[in-house]
């Protein structure tokens, strides 16, 4: 009672954020009531549930209001920071979640291969009406994203922000690899016009955009590099690596299995892939980069 919804043009329909999953169990992401994803997939109150209706107050326009479609119109700063709020918890909750999948990972087939998002909203709902229109949790499908989610897209912070909660909710039929915008030093660059921190900033203002924005990079550091769908198919952001890059590795081995042995030695947690950096990783660079 006293809840509000944002298709009533106000802020999330929750009062108190989600609880936390204790640092270092096994990632079963915990929301209000302390429901695991598995029982807050129809459980409206969820924090990912109320962000997906979030974006449906984004994407409708509201003429009474002054709000054109796709636009957040006219918020106070504490709905802002309510939003944000979950925004940073359920990117936290995917961080825990990626950490437990290998850096490759093994798909099954039928399965909807997706590449560059780059901030398009509008591209991102029209697959949904296209592949998912029932919702992926009831798809017979599973849903492999090959990265490059942000920048120069108006709306990389909506596509995000759907992409993270629909991750949440059902973690095992989607599966978002990491491209090479999944990084600090490319979604801060301004000359995307506009960059992922950019449409953080606009949306929250610098202190909250930095922090949202920082939240949804530290999920990215953990994204795994590359997947293969039913033992046959190959899939990452970039491309198959550079033998000299293979041969770097030591193992002296070849073949696909060679290759995927290699990519799961990679570090889970990788700010900075850069192997000129002193913690970059040649092998992941590639992964990410070769395109």
């Amino acid at each position: 009672p006293g809840h509000q919804s944002w298709r009533d043009g106000s802020p999330l329909a929750f009062t108190s954020p989600r609880g936390r999953s204790p640092t270092g169990e096994v990632p079963r992401p915990m929301y209000a009531g302390g429901r695991t994803h598995a029982n807050s997939l129809f459980e409206m109150q969820s924090g990912p549930n109320q962000l997906l209706e979030a974006l449906r107050f984004f994407e409708m326009p509201q003429p009474e209001r002054n709000k054109p479609p796709y636009s957040w119109g006219h918020q106070a700063q504490s709905h802002l920071q309510l939003l944000a709020k979950f925004i940073d918890g359920v990117a936290k909750d995917v961080r825990k979640l990626s950490l437990c999948e290998p850096r490759c990972v093994r798909v099954r087939a039928p399965c909807y291969i997706l590449g560059d998002i780059h901030g398009n909203y509008l591209d991102l709902i029209a697959f949904e009406k296209a592949l998912w229109r029932i919702g992926l949790a009831l798809s017979p499908a599973n849903f492999l994203f090959l990265g490059d989610y942000v920048d120069r897209g108006p709306h990389s912070l909506e596509v995000m922000t759907y992409l993270l909660a629909q991750k949440a909710l059902c973690p095992s039929k989607i599966i978002l690899l990491r491209g090479n915008h999944e990084m600090r030093a490319q979604n801060s660059f301004p000359g995307y016009n506009p960059c992922f921190k950019q449409s953080c900033v606009s949306a929250f203002g610098p202190e909250l955009g930095e922090s949202v924005w920082a939240s949804v990079n530290a999920a990215f550091d953990v994204f795994p590099l590359a997947a293969v769908v039913d033992n046959s198919v190959f899939c990452c952001h970039g491309g198959i690596p550079s033998p000299d890059v293979l041969s770097r590795t030591g193992s002296g081995k070849k073949g696909v299995q060679a290759i995927v042995d290699e990519i799961n030695k990679i570090p889970r947690d990788l700010p900075n892939p850069d192997p000129a950096h002193p913690a970059g990783n040649a092998l992941a660079w590639d992964l990410m980069w070769t395109d």
